[in-house]
């Protein structure tokens, strides 16, 4: 990445900015299919599918306000 201000830094932003979205959707989808697995291997039921489906949709609010502290600067 470039020095701030120039056109590049600009282009990584938006670029992050994009796939901010699309990590909404990744990330509860993919901790629900983990913890569905560690559910079935274990024997636990349906509380670690959605266990998993809250700690990605917490990690995708952590790498938004991350990536607005980061656009704010």
């Amino acid at each position: 990445m470039g020095p701030p201000g120039t056109d590049s830094s600009r282009y990584a932003l938006a670029a992050q900015a994009t796939s901010a979205g699309l990590l909404f959707l990744l990330a509860p989808a993919a901790g629900y299919f983990l913890g569905r697995w560690i559910g079935d291997w274990l024997r636990l039921g349906p509380i670690p599918s959605w266990a998993g489906a809250v700690l990605g949709l917490v990690s995708a609010f952590v790498n938004l306000i991350r990536l607005t502290s980061r656009s704010s600067r």
